[in-house]
């Protein structure tokens, strides 16, 4: 007697069994895919940092130790009456750099965004806002200017990267706290160049947390040339990148750089942490 040959293929049963055996599977790798492209994006950004850092060692080294201004300040010539130095337009570099030239000065150069560019094979940003599609250029995800982060977290909906330079990297305002009439600190000054926070990853979102001031930060805080623990970014799970003065980076947790102080994320005064040139805590 013949026996029933079974059709080949799968039962439905054994269908779903591998559909939830794949679906398990899917469960269990994801978190770790999603951890391991977060870290990929640190590393990117991490490597942006250093290549500040190298830039800025080289810059030292063409200006007798003094580091390049944080910003271009208010009142500098060539700037606007509505010229704001924690929030540059493209047209506003642009507008400096033509007074420069019609008159021959330099202001503005030696800002760390205008100065330290060239060091690196970069150009300085002024220079993006000369074309139609500068702006945007400037603003692509796979940039030295811009952390990777910045494709699945955007910047703030309230800032227009087409018209305002948004700075992902600021570099450290506080260095020269203390020092009176100083506005280019002297890198001899330093006291600990493997603590001092030379540039950080900068706040780009108002609803970005963890974040330790009583009120969020307004948006004309937000992608700031220059920065310090109120503008430290936590984007990178819950924390951030910090480039100091020997020309290492490294990540750290939010909660271990900011401590809060009047109401604001302010500076816990660590010892491997220094915004100041000397170490002090700043105020």
């Amino acid at each position: 007697m013949k026996t029933a040959r079974r059709d080949l293929g799968f039962t439905l049963i054994e269908l779903l069994v591998v559909i939830a055996i794949i679906a398990i599977l899917a469960a269990l790798l994801l978190p770790a895919l999603a951890k391991a492209k977060e870290m990929g994006k640190r590393a990117s950004c991490l490597s942006n940092l250093r290549q500040w850092s190298l830039a800025e060692t080289l810059y030292l080294d063409d200006s007798e130790q003094r580091l390049p201004s944080t910003k271009i300040p208010n009142g500098t010539p060539g700037t606007g009456g509505g010229y704001n130095e924690d929030n540059p337009t493209f047209t506003d570099l642009i507008t400096v750099e033509f007074f420069n030239n019609k008159n021959k000065t330099a202001y503005g150069r030696d800002a760390w965004f205008n100065a330290l560019p060239p060091y690196i094979g970069q150009k300085p940003v002024w220079q993006y806002g000369l074309s139609k599609d500068g702006p945007d250029d400037f603003s692509a995800t796979k940039s030295i200017f811009q952390c990777a982060t910045g494709a699945s977290q955007p910047v703030d909906p309230t800032l227009n990267p087409l018209v305002r330079v948004i700075f992902h990297y600021g570099m450290n305002s506080k260095g020269a706290d203390g020092l009176n009439n100083v506005t280019n600190l002297s890198f001899p000054l330093i006291a600990q160049p493997s603590s001092f926070v030379m540039f950080s990853d900068n706040r780009l979102r108002a609803d970005e947390t963890p974040y330790f001031g009583t009120d969020p930060l307004k948006a004309a805080d937000l992608g700031s040339p220059q920065c310090y623990t109120t503008r430290f970014s936590s984007r990178h799970s819950a924390g951030g990148n910090l480039a100091f003065a020997d020309g290492h980076a490294a990540n750290f947790k939010y909660s271990y750089v900011c401590t809060t102080r009047n109401g604001k994320p302010a500076d816990p005064g660590l010892p491997d942490i220094n915004w100041s040139y000397d170490g002090h805590m700043v105020p």
